[in-house]
């Protein structure tokens, strides 16, 4: 009888480990995402790169405007019509020299 019943102790043949194939797989769709993410990552700084660059751009035209704006307003010929139309100045027609000790002497 003992013969009919079946043996807890026999062993059956093994199947091919799953564990390493899991860890492959899970292994290349984690690369798979970390790439997709650089990718994604990498499009997104070369876009504000470009970005930064243009507003760098823009702000040296603007600055070079700006330096020839400077350089107008702060001409010499530009500043004497200033002083003769708006300010009503004229140039002094004599010139009077003191001394220093002529000067001390007149002070009360």
């Amino acid at each position: 009888m003992s013969e009919l019943r079946p043996r807890f102790n026999d062993r059956r043949p093994q199947r091919p480990g799953l564990l390493v194939p899991l860890l492959l797989g899970t292994a290349v769709i984690g690369s798979a995402i970390a790439a997709i993410q650089i990718k994604n990552d990498n499009r997104r700084l070369t876009s504000e790169s470009t970005q930064l660059r243009d507003e760098r751009d823009r702000l040296e035209v603007e600055w070079s405007q700006l330096q020839l704006e400077e350089a107008a307003h702060s001409s010499h010929s530009r500043i004497e019509t200033i002083a003769r139309n708006q300010l009503k100045m004229v140039e002094p027609r004599e010139t009077v020299m003191v001394s220093a000790a002529t000067a001390v002497k007149g002070a009360p």
